[in-house]
């Protein structure tokens, strides 16, 4: 047997360690195998999963165990492997599933435009070259195979990015994160994914000492040209209502700004909903209630008076 496996820190670093608990479960199952059933993955000798079930063949090189090699084009492409089988497992936490959803997400940017099955392109410095835009449709890629919402790979790769940030200063405090030994609410650790690197710092600080996360600056070069667009509109608003010329208002006109109003009333509305699209898991039907008894309700409520003749 080929005890002179390498570890590559790069590698064992993306999966979501054990607990305690489960490393010793883990372990004595194999001791009372007397085997490792699962084979060791490897890529160029180098390990891609198994670093658990190695480190308890190294403390027992009696085990039997097998090892399987892999023909990967690049890091990229064992990266994408790596997290697909992960996601396959079902002893995983939330956050360990939104974690390697987001990895994969970021893996598959790092291509071109994401790839579909198993063909990949390698990508010189690609740790350095500007990411493509999210809209070059690898988060619906992802979503179809994953089977979840292409909001929710999105919100993984900032919950990702949130938690790599968190490591770079606490790795303990990341790992207990990830293993729900730490409760931290899954929007802060986003907004650390979204904040720059110097908010970073005071962000991970307030968790370490439990208190909430500060609001990340938000400035209008990173505003969307949507929510600009929107800001425009309300000024054009404002300015009408100012003007002190006396204009004639048509029915035409009337039924035009309702149309406006109702327009940004719903894209505010879906900001809202995807800002916080976190709470959706389990609490879907209370949001449809919200919906219903703030807006159908409402909207029920226009349309009789209207309809029965009578003022609002």
């Amino acid at each position: 047997m080929d005890m002179n496996l390498k570890i590559d820190p790069e590698f064992q670093n993306k999966i979501p360690p054990l607990t305690d608990a489960e490393f010793a479960q883990l372990e004595e199952n194999i001791l009372n195998d007397g085997e490792v059933c699962e084979p060791i993955v490897v890529w160029n000798d180098t390990i891609v999963d198994g670093h658990n079930r190695w480190k308890i063949i190294l403390a027992n090189p009696w085990l039997t165990y097998r090892v399987k090699e892999m023909n990967f084009a690049d890091k990229w492409e064992a990266f994408d492997w790596m997290y697909k089988n992960q996601l396959g497992r079902r002893n995983l936490t939330d956050e360990q599933k939104r974690y390697l959803l987001g990895k994969l997400y970021e893996t598959r940017r790092h291509t071109h435009g994401g790839s579909r099955g198993n063909q990949y392109t390698k990508v010189p410095s690609a740790e350095k070259r500007p990411l493509p835009d999210a809209r070059d449709g690898v988060s619906k890629i992802i979503a179809e195979e994953q089977h979840v919402g292409k909001t929710q790979v999105k919100d993984s790769f900032q919950f990702a990015k949130g938690i790599d940030a968190i490591r770079e200063s606490d790795p303990v405090l990341a790992d207990a994160i990830l293993k729900s030994e730490r409760k931290i609410r899954k929007k802060d650790i986003q907004e650390i994914g979204r904040a720059k690197p110097d908010e970073q710092k005071g962000m991970i600080e307030a968790i370490q000492v439990g208190d909430n996360v500060p609001k990340r600056k938000i400035t209008n070069e990173g505003a969307s040209s949507q929510n600009r667009q929107d800001r425009k509109e309300i000024r054009n608003i404002v300015e009408s209502l100012e003007d002190d010329t006396v204009m004639e208002y048509t029915i035409d006109n009337l039924t035009e700004q309702i149309r406006i109003n109702a327009d940004a009333f719903i894209r505010s509305l879906n900001h809202l909903l995807m800002d916080h699209c976190d709470l959706f898991d389990g609490h879907n039907r209370e949001i449809v209630t919200a919906i219903d008894e703030s807006i159908t309700t409402r909207i029920n409520q226009i349309k009789e008076t209207f309809n029965n003749g009578t003022q609002l």
